[in-house]
C-alpha cells in the first residue's frame, strides 16, 4: 500500500504541458526526498501519416529521437545540478499508456504526474484522455496538472467526502502528501440529492476525518455541500477557496451512460482547473466500497486509527 512518495514517474514529450508537470514533480521530489524518473515514449501514432500519404516512418522517428534525446539529457542534468534531485531518463517506443503503466510497475512507482492536454474536448468522452487510460492500468496514484498552472506547492487542499468513495482509505494513502505540503485542508462533505439518506453519515465521517487531518495539517475546516454535479461544484469550491489541489479516489468503473457522458474521474481530469490527485491502490474490497452505514464507517475509522 503506497502511502509514501519515494519514486515519481513523469511522462515527458517536451511540450509545455509535460514540462509544466515536470516542474511540479521537481518540487514534490524535493519535499519528499523522492527519486524522479522521466519517461519519453515515442508513440508511432503521433507521427502516423495521414490518409493518402506514402511515407516511411523510420527516418521521421530517427530525426525526432535524436533531437529530443539531446534536450532530455540536458533536462536531467539541469534537474540534478540546479535542484539536487536524483533524476533518471528512459526512452522507449510503443503505445504511450501501456508503456507508462508497465514502467510504473517495473520501477515501483508511487506517483505518476501527468499534464492535462489543454486541447482535449471537455464535453465528449468517447476518446479517453491519457491520464484516464493510465489510471485504468496502474495501482499507484496519479496527479494531473493543468497545462496553464505552474504549481510549486499545494498550500490549500480540498478533500471531498462522498458516498461513492472510501474516505478512510483515501485519507490513509494521502496523509504523507498533505503533511509534506503543510497544507490548509478543507473537508467537503458532498451530498448528492439521491444520497440524502447518507447526510448524517457523511457529516459524521467528515468530522472524524477532520480530527485526524488536524494532527498533520496546518489547519482544517469542514462543511457540507448539496450537489447535483460533484465535479462542477468542486471546481467552484476551488475557485472560492483559492485551492491548488483536490484529492479524490481514482475510480475508472463506469456504466453505459457514463461511457458517453463521462464518470466523476473523467470529469475531474478534463474540467478541473487545479491539480487533482487520484488516490489509487485501495485495498481489497475497499477499492470501490460506498458508505453503507454510519456505524460501519465509524468502526472502520476507529479500527484504522483515524
Amino acid at each position: 500500500m503506497k502511502n509514501q512518495i519515494k519514486n515519481i514517474l513523469i511522462p515527458v514529450d517536451l511540450t509545455e504541458t509535460s514540462l509544466n508537470a515536470l516542474n511540479t514533480g521537481i518540487q514534490m521530489a524535493k519535499r519528499h526526498l523522492a527519486q524522479l524518473h522521466l519517461l519519453y515514449v515515442q508513440d508511432f501514432m503521433d507521427h502516423y501519416p495521414k490518409m493518402g500519404q506514402m511515407v516511411t516512418l523510420e527516418p521521421i522517428m530517427d530525426e525526432v529521437y535524436l533531437k529530443d534525446k539531446v534536450l532530455l539529457e540536458k533536462i536531467v542534468q539541469t534537474v540534478f545540478c540546479t535542484h539536487q534531485v536524483n533524476c533518471s531518463l528512459q526512452i522507449t517506443s510503443g503505445n504511450r499508456p501501456i508503456i507508462i503503466s508497465d514502467k510504473a510497475r517495473e520501477l515501483n512507482i508511487d506517483l505518476i504526474i501527468i499534464g492535462t492536454d489543454p486541447n482535449i474536448d471537455k464535453k465528449s468522452y468517447l476518446n479517453d484522455s491519457l491520464p484516464y487510460k493510465v489510471l485504468q492500468h496502474v495501482d499507484c496514484h496519479v496527479l494531473t496538472v493543468p497545462a496553464s498552472k505552474e504549481v510549486n506547492r499545494f498550500e490549500r487542499i480540498i478533500f471531498p467526502v462522498t458516498s461513492q468513495e472510501n474516505p478512510v482509505e483515501k485519507l490513509k494513502l494521502s496523509q504523507s502528501f498533505i503533511a509534506g505540503n503543510n497544507a490548509r485542508v478543507s473537508i467537503i462533505g458532498l451530498v448528492k440529492t439521491q444520497d440524502l439518506t447518507f447526510l448524517s453519515t457523511i457529516r459524521n465521517v467528515s468530522d472524524q476525518i477532520k480530527r485526524r487531518v488536524s494532527r498533520f495539517a496546518e489547519s482544517v475546516t469542514r462543511k457540507s455541500v448539496y450537489t447535483l454535479n460533484p465535479a462542477k461544484d468542486l471546481k467552484k469550491i476551488c475557485e472560492d477557496e483559492d485551492a491548488q489541489l483536490i484529492i479524490v479516489q481514482g475510480n475508472t468503473n463506469r456504466n453505459l451512460k457514463q461511457f458517453f457522458f463521462g464518470n466523476f474521474t473523467q470529469r475531474m481530469i478534463r474540467n478541473a482547473e487545479v491539480a487533482v490527485l487520484f488516490i489509487n491502490n485501495l485495498s481489497g474490497t475497499d477499492r470501490h466500497r460506498n458508505l453503507v452505514t454510519q456505524t460501519h464507517v465509524i468502526k472502520l475509522l476507529r479500527h484504522q486509527g483515524v
